[in-house]
């Protein structure tokens, strides 16, 4: 119960006593910086009843400066029960009980933690994309460069026969990390060094760049196996 009337003060707060007033009671008069309306308790021919809009609160000075909050409010106009004025403000605005606040509560917790479980799977599913596009790229390249040498287009050791060397050389390298050559990807330390080391080439080549949380979920994920 208690937890019904913090929840209702809380969603409360954002509706207003200006707004509660109008709905349960009637339109406040403005006077200078200050909001009043007649006492409902005392004869009150100059609208003595001040409601305090920065801390949702009321004062009635012609009653002996009673006061309370929104609820209390209710309570001070109709006469009831504070507990029958917090079930007609949850009627009246639509309010959540502690239950309804815990139900939809779980309900956004399984809703995120869906989302959350849905990016994952993406990002390693665009991981294993990237990862085996940048293989087919380097294994082309590497076909290409092979079949240059092979040709002897150029003379060797000159600067371009040198240029396709070091390509043909930096691209097998690439491919053997990208592959897992000699990594033991069953070895969960071994398979952190293959996926940090495949990362390091991703970004490299401005295919895949992630965040170090990232890279945990992925290596969570098993990667491409």
């Amino acid at each position: 119960m208690k937890e019904d009337f913090i929840i209702a003060r809380e969603e409360l707060s954002r509706i207003g006593i200006l707004q509660v007033a109008r709905d349960f009671y009637m339109e406040p008069q403005r006077k200078s910086t200050k909001y009043f309306v007649k006492s409902p308790h005392s004869e009150d021919q100059h609208w003595s009843c001040v409601l305090w809009t920065g801390n949702n609160r009321f004062t009635d000075f012609s009653n002996g400066g009673y006061s309370g909050d929104v609820i209390g409010f209710i309570v001070y106009v109709k006469n009831c029960s504070q507990w029958t004025a917090l079930k007609e403000l949850q009627a009246f605005y639509g309010l959540a009980s502690k239950e309804e606040r815990n139900r939809e509560e779980v309900r956004r917790r399984i809703e995120r933690q869906k989302q959350e479980e849905k990016r994952r799977v993406e990002q390693r599913q665009t991981f294993q994309e990237v990862l085996l596009a940048c293989i087919d790229h380097l294994k082309h390249w590497s076909s290409i460069y092979r079949a240059i040498l092979e040709k002897r287009p150029y003379e060797p050791f000159s600067e371009e026969w040198q240029h396709c060397i070091e390509e043909l050389q930096r691209a097998e390298y690439q491919l053997d990390v990208l592959c897992g050559v000699s990594y033991r990807r069953r070895d969960s330390k071994e398979y952190s060094k293959w996926l940090l080391d495949s990362l390091a080439i991703l970004k490299e080549k401005c295919m895949f760049e992630i965040t170090e949380k990232e890279v945990e979920e992925i290596g969570r994920g098993g990667g491409v196996g």
